[in-house]
């Protein structure tokens, strides 16, 4: 017997396909408020009903995809995952490993924790990193050497 996706096995997952977004060229301010825009989109995904504190995030592979991220809170509030390693982490996992920016947002435009920081260094290197409020009206661009004077490795 198979399953709506063809296999006999129930655990395989499907494969991810990539749609074709618009190219974003990190030279204009334009691109880069559309970049924040998708991270607003990934924001209103957060699953965030214990501090009520909802981030988003979109990463820009070197192909033009961007990839979500939103925190995602449990009880066990260890088991919690910021939005910043959920999209990097997503990222990884498709296969993606070279990647152009990072957008960030939040209510009052935080810097990533210093988990996050960490994963940024290992993983995405010195790429800029825009953080933005929830507005996305304004944002501050950063790099990781900046936010991580002192990484691990």
């Amino acid at each position: 017997m198979t399953n709506r996706l063809g296999s006999s096995n129930p655990n395989r997952i499907p494969k991810i396909t990539k749609t074709k977004s618009k190219k974003i060229n990190l030279d204009k301010e334009k691109d880069i408020k559309s970049l924040i825009k998708h991270a607003l989109k990934a924001q209103s995904n957060s699953k965030s009903k214990y501090s009520n504190f909802a981030v988003g995030c979109s990463l820009l592979c070197e192909d033009g995809t961007i990839i979500y991220g939103t925190n995602i809170e449990s009880a066990v509030y260890p088991s919690t995952l910021c939005a910043e390693r959920v999209a990097i982490y997503s990222a990884l996992s498709q296969g993606y490993s070279n990647f152009k920016a990072i957008a960030i947002v939040s209510d009052n435009a935080a810097k990533p924790c210093g988990s996050c920081r960490q994963i940024i260094y290992e993983y995405l290197g010195d790429i800029p990193i825009y953080i933005s409020d929830s507005k996305g009206s304004k944002h501050s661009t950063h790099i990781i050497k900046d936010l991580l004077p002192y990484p691990f490795g």
